[in-house]
């Protein structure tokens, strides 16, 4: 039907009546904390804006976030079930879905992490990120300070309406978490990992120290990166901590070497060793204090001794630091 003036005029201020009203609507009725889409997604369901306009705003919103903008886009949290099969570890479970070791622990509220056994159920979350129990007296803004997390994509990864309605003993997942190394301890804690290396052999002498020495081959100074210890030859040499073999056999001056990697972006190296245990092979799990081999003379030594080296992130550290 053909409208005159009058009636074109009146449409027109119906439909902006209509619009101003969608605006207002996703503005203010939701909550800024609970309006999961924010403002665009509220125009979009409308059908107002165009598909491709409204991801592009969506976009520069998730972009804006990331500087500290109004609007978070995250997704909400959930996770798949994952049945362990023979050889699975949580390092290489982890690894293979994007994921880190502490996400995994934090989820699965294990009891023996490093005792998985096939056909154990696992959860395998969609995204990084800590699950956490709010304590007493906490909270969702002290998640926010404690592992340097926008509060908004906690409100938003979890679905919460109301975030000062939230009781203690609620899981909450925290999207993104930066753990420091007292929180990565606790978590491990809980998991049934010990979080500090022990002795890689009875205590003994301590040959050479970390650091700056003169190399007794060359006579010249050179950087030492890790300690050697002369427990005698042959004497039993156990891993310092629980985790992963990723190296066993021979390398160069360390001779006969075994590398184990930890939680937390720790290593630890073994070398000069006269024998490797037989079941100590790339990708095998080992426990603190499981045999790995013997003290030996291997490689680049000018007697029987343990090379042993902790690393960081592929740094070296002072191991008589480290070591409980």
């Amino acid at each position: 039907m053909k409208l005159g003036r009058p009636g074109f005029i009146l449409s027109l201020l119906v439909e902006i009546c209509v619009i101003a009203g969608i605006v207002i609507y996703g503005t203010f009725y939701h909550d800024n904390y609970s309006n999961e889409g924010g403002l665009v997604q509220t125009i979009q369901s409308a059908g107002i804006i165009p598909l491709e306009v409204s991801q592009e705003i969506l976009d520069k919103e998730e972009t804006d976030d990331k500087k500290g903008g109004t609007y978070a886009v995250v997704p909400s949290f959930r996770t798949s079930t994952y049945r362990v099969r023979n050889g699975d570890n949580l390092w290489n479970i982890a690894r293979r879905n994007n994921l880190d070791f502490y996400t995994l622990l934090s989820v699965n509220h294990l009891e023996k992490a490093n005792k998985l056994s096939i056909g154990q159920k696992v959860k395998i979350p969609n995204q990084r990120g800590i699950l956490r129990t709010l304590q007493k007296g906490e909270t969702i803004e002290d998640m926010a300070l404690m592992y340097d997390v926008s509060i908004r994509k906690i409100i938003r990864v979890n679905r919460i309406l109301d975030p000062y309605s939230i009781e203690p003993g609620t899981e909450l997942f925290i999207p993104g978490a930066k753990v420091t190394l007292a929180q990565g301890r606790e978590i491990l804690k809980q998991s049934g990992i010990p979080a500090e290396f022990c002795w890689p052999v009875n205590r003994c002498r301590i040959t050479s120290r970390y650091g700056y020495r003169r190399d007794p081959f060359t006579r010249r100074r050179a950087f030492h990166s890790g300690v050697d210890l002369a427990p005698g030859y042959g004497a039993r040499v156990s891993a310092a901590m629980n985790g992963i073999v990723t190296f066993a056999g021979w390398m160069g001056g360390y001779g006969k070497l075994v590398v184990i990697r930890h939680a937390g972006g720790y290593s630890t190296r073994y070398g000069h060793l006269s024998r490797i245990s037989s079941r100590i092979r790339k990708g095998r799990s080992v426990s603190q204090g499981q045999q790995i081999g013997n003290v030996g003379n291997t490689g680049r030594s000018t007697g029987a001794h343990l090379h042993f080296e902790i690393r960081k992130n592929g740094r070296t550290l002072n191991p008589l630091n480290h070591i409980n």
